[in-house]
């Protein structure tokens, strides 16, 4: 019985003091984690303190030699704007002022600005140092007006019609230049279908875009074409600046081109004027020439016999 109890004893008592070192070990372990993380809070606080001290050095560091140092003050405003628009509605959209740090004008707002003009295809602004700004715009080429009209003697107003590209996107131009004056008028296109800044998803108007880029390499400068009507949809009807009719057949406007090419170096060999011409048929293709005014004859210059002359009369006395 006393061995049997000693046992018990001595299981408890290592019992006992392998409890107490998993306590102690535990308790250490808190205690470590502890001083790790105190270490790491302060670490933190003196990095912290260090970034924000370093930050405003740094801020104020660019504040007196860039951001406020009148050397870096705008004095230059070069620009090339390619015709979209004038330098003072520039500095008007903009904001851009010249004496401004060229710092603290904001070249990404500014950008988006210019983009937003329908007319702009691409922006490039650039800081020179020390007082100078460039900024250059890249137009969009318009190959013609668009207008909802139906009717090509409607009166030629930009202001209610948009430029359109090659493409098919339409643009409303701030500045209307003397080129642009000159580009054929597009007619008979949906104005419901007609939206600043959007391409046109209409195929009568790709296949008038298509004809203008064909005739503009092929006919050369004997064809200039001033009007197309589109509004009938089977067939393109075109004046010229002769104010020459042609009708045109929606496909196939090389081979019509062509014909069109060998008509007017007839005229032209000729000295006859085209008034108009039917395109679509494929064979007798019907051809109408301007009348030549008919001259009239010269009147005839009527002689009235004068009086004999004294000198005669005189010598007839003395005879």
């Amino acid at each position: 019985m006393n061995i049997g109890t000693r046992d018990e004893g001595v299981r408890r008592s290592n019992r006992g003091r392998q409890l107490l070192n998993v306590r102690i070990r535990a308790t250490t372990a808190r205690r470590k984690r502890q001083e790790i993380a105190a270490k790491l809070c302060l670490l933190g606080i003196a990095l912290g303190l260090f970034c924000g001290v370093a930050w405003f050095g740094a801020a104020k560091a660019l504040d007196k030699f860039f951001y406020c140092n009148p050397a870096y003050n705008l004095r230059e405003l070069n620009l090339e704007l390619d015709d979209v628009i004038t330098g003072e509605d520039l500095v008007a959209r903009t904001g851009i002022e010249i004496g401004e740090n060229i710092f603290g004008i904001d070249l990404a707002a500014t950008e988006k600005s210019l983009r937003s003009i329908p007319m702009v295809k691409d922006v490039f602004i650039e800081r020179i140092l020390p007082s100078t700004v460039k900024i250059t715009l890249t137009s969009r080429v318009p190959v013609a007006w668009v207008s909802p009209a139906t009717d090509p003697s409607t009166p030629y107003d930009p202001a209610n019609m948009e430029l359109v590209d090659a493409s098919g996107f339409l643009m409303k131009p701030l500045l209307v230049t003397t080129s642009q004056h000159q580009l054929p008028v597009i007619y008979g296109v949906n104005s419901r279908e007609i939206g600043d800044r959007e391409s046109l998803h209409n195929d009568d108007l790709k296949k008038a875009l298509t004809l203008l880029s064909i005739a503009r390499t092929s006919v050369d400068s004997l064809l200039v074409i001033r009007s197309l009507n589109i509004s009938k949809g089977y067939c393109i009807d075109a004046i010229t600046d002769q104010n020459a009719h042609i009708k045109f057949a929606s496909d196939d406007f090389a081979t019509q081109l062509e014909k069109l090419r060998r008509l007017l170096e007839h005229c032209r060999e000729t000295g006859r004027q085209l008034e108009s011409v039917n395109l679509m048929a494929k064979k007798n293709t019907p051809v109408k020439f301007v009348m030549a005014a008919l001259t009239p004859p010269p009147k005839r210059q009527q002689i009235s016999e004068k009086p004999k002359s004294t000198q005669q009369k005189t010598r007839g006395k003395k005879n």
